[in-house]
């Protein structure tokens, strides 16, 4: 997955050069110093079923989360809303109905974001999704560099001795293991928040 998106990433510089596009600057490599937390909620876990719910992203400067710069958004109801899901993210329909078009959604998240590096957790999963619908509208797809609070995890677990098929990276063993307090589990902006907090707290103990 990850050797397809730098390829197709490839693309989309070339592309976005050649037509001169608005998005460009998001191709363009980021100096500053700060960073995105990132997260997502769906129907499915499934990227080739899953609809987009919500939106959320917070900024990260150094070791502080700037909460006061976050982006949360809640988007238009997707035809199918299945059950299941609702018990995970508590999103129903009614509290979907006031919500952005998937166009204007993204758009807000791109400006928002810009060409910082994304952090998240199994953002793999988020990029794919967010991919599907970015590319028929707007014609790439995430161009970011991304770091996943996953992978910092388990360096800093095996540089400290742990073995690798004993490691549990699900969220909340991550969260119990750096001490940091679960936020609103399974609502994108908890999750964004959280997974800043567990970047901030990894940062210092593995080299990036």
């Amino acid at each position: 997955m990850m050797i397809k998106r730098r390829l197709r990433r490839i693309k989309d510089v070339w592309k976005m050069r050649q037509l001169k596009s608005r998005w460009e600057m998001l191709f363009q490599r980021y100096q500053g110093k700060e960073l995105v937390s990132l997260d997502i909620e769906t129907t499915s876990l499934d990227i080739s079923k899953a609809q987009i719910l919500s939106i959320a992203a917070v900024v990260i400067k150094g070791n502080r989360v700037l909460s006061s710069k976050k982006l949360h958004l809640t988007l238009s109801p997707p035809k199918d809303l299945p059950s299941a899901s609702v018990k995970i993210h508590k999103l129903r329909r009614i509290d979907l109905n006031e919500g952005l078009p998937i166009a204007e959604a993204l758009e807000k998240m791109l400006k928002f974001i810009g060409n910082r590096p994304i952090v998240g957790y199994n953002i793999g999963y988020d990029l794919a999704v967010l991919d599907q619908y970015l590319r028929p509208l707007f014609d790439f797809g995430m161009p970011n560099r991304y770091i996943d609070v996953m992978d910092l995890y388990r360096k800093k677990t095996q540089l400290s001795g742990g073995v690798e098929c004993q490691i549990n990276l699900s969220f909340e063993a991550i969260c119990n293991g750096l001490d940091v307090p679960v936020l609103g589990r399974h609502t994108a902006l908890g999750d964004a928040i959280t997974t800043a907090i567990i970047y901030v707290r990894l940062k210092s103990s593995v080299s990036l």
